[in-house]
C-alpha cells in the first residue's frame, strides 16, 4: 500500500502530514507536477480490465500505479519545459495537463480531494448556497462590478460592509508581492470596483472567529481571538496576535458540514465561522485546500487526524 501525496515542496501542513504516515509505518510517494517532465517520468497503459496500470519514477524511486490506495492531493505546481518557445510551452502544457494529469485524476483509489472536487468547491458564491442549503446561517452577500450597487447594499445593510478576494489573495508586481486581505469598505473610493468581479458583505458583530478543519467525516474546530485592531478584520494579517484553543464543534454545525461535504464532493477542507456575542455560528467560506498547520497540536491534533484518514483508506 501506497500514499501518493501531490504537492508543492513547501507545504507545511503536508510534511506533518509525512511525518505521521512513517511514524505510522506507511509508505508514501511524493511527487509535485511542476517536476514533470524533468524530473519524473510515467508510463500507463489502459488495460482489459478497465482501468490504468504503470509506473511513476523520479531519480530514485518508482510506485506501480496499482500499488497507489490514497491520493493526498493539496496545491502542486505548475508543469515545467525549460527552453521552450511560449507556443510550445503552451502545447506542451496541455498536453501534460491532460495525459499526466488525467492518467493521475483517473486512479481509483479515494482522493483528499480529487482536483476536479477542489477546483469546484473553490468558487464562493456557490459556497454560500450550498452552506445556506445545507442549514448554515451566511452573511448577505452581494457580487457586483457596479459601484453604485455596492452603496445601495450598503444602505440596505445600514452598517459596514467589508470586500474579500474572490481570487488567488495573492497579486505579483514588479518589485514583489502583495497580499490581499479582507478589509472593511470605503463607500468614496470604488472606482476600482468596475475592472473585476468583486464580493461585498455585511460586517457581522463577532465574539471570536474559528477555522474548521472537515477530515473525513470529522469536524476538528479551533476558536481564534484576535489580540489586534487589524486581526479584528483579518486575522491572517497578524498571526502573532492570536489565541488560537480547540473548541467543541456544535452538533448542529457538524451535520451541516457534513451535508456540505457530500454536495461538494470533498474529503477535506478549511471552514472559516464568525461566531456571533449570541453564540452563533456564521458560515463565511470554505477553502478545499486551506492551510492548518499553524493551529496543529497535541490538544488539536490535525496532522494526526488526516495521516489516520489517509492510513485507514490504504487498510480497506
Amino acid at each position: 500500500m501506497t500514499v501518493l501525496v501531490v504537492d508543492g515542496p513547501f507545504e507545511a501542513g503536508t510534511d506533518l502530514i509525512l511525518g505521521e504516515l512513517a511514524s505510522a509505518g506507511v509508505p508514501v510517494f511524493r511527487i509535485d507536477t511542476a517536476q514533470f517532465p524533468v524530473e519524473l517520468e510515467f508510463r500507463a497503459s489502459f488495460d482489459s480490465n478497465g482501468r490504468w496500470e504503470g509506473v511513476i519514477a523520479d531519480s530514485y524511486r518508482s510506485v506501480l500505479l496499482s500499488g497507489i490506495n490514497a491520493v493526498y492531493w493539496n496545491r502542486p505546481g505548475t508543469f515545467q519545459f525549460p527552453g521552450l518557445s511560449e507556443a510550445d510551452e503552451h502545447f506542451a502544457r496541455g498536453a501534460a495537463r491532460i495525459g499526466f494529469g488525467g492518467v493521475l485524476t483517473s486512479l481509483e483509489a479515494p482522493f483528499m480531494n480529487h482536483p476536479s472536487k477542489a477546483s469546484a468547491a473553490e468558487f464562493k458564491p456557490r459556497q454560500l448556497q450550498i452552506a445556506s442549503a445545507a442549514g448554515l446561517t451566511v452573511p448577505r452577500t452581494l457580487v457586483t462590478t457596479d459601484a453604485q450597487a455596492v452603496r445601495r447594499f450598503a444602505k440596505m445593510i445600514d452598517a459596514p460592509i467589508i470586500t474579500k478576494p474572490l481570487g488567488l489573495p495573492v497579486v505579483s508586481h514588479e518589485d514583489g508581492y502583495e497580499q490581499m486581505y479582507t478589509r472593511v469598505v470605503d463607500l468614496d473610493s470604488l472606482s476600482g470596483v468596475s475592472m473585476t468581479a468583486h464580493l461585498f458583505q455585511e460586517q457581522e458583530e463577532k465574539d471570536f472567529e474559528v477555522r474548521l478543519i472537515f477530515v473525513g467525516d470529522e469536524c476538528h474546530s479551533a476558536q481564534i481571538d484576535a489580540g489586534s485592531e487589524q486581526a479584528l478584520i483579518d486575522w491572517r494579517t497578524d498571526y502573532d496576535s492570536l489565541t488560537v484553543a480547540p473548541i467543541a464543534t456544535p452538533c448542529a454545525i457538524g451535520n451541516a458540514m457534513k451535508r456540505y461535504a457530500a454536495v461538494m464532493g470533498l474529503a477535506y477542507f478549511a471552514a472559516d465561522f464568525i461566531v456571533r456575542p449570541s453564540g452563533e455560528w456564521v458560515f463565511l467560506e470554505a477553502n478545499p485546500s486551506g492551510q492548518w498547520a499553524w493551529a496543529n497540536s497535541p490538544d488539536l491534533p490535525l496532522a494526526t487526524a488526516i495521516a489516520r484518514t489517509l492510513e485507514d483508506w490504504c487498510q480497506r
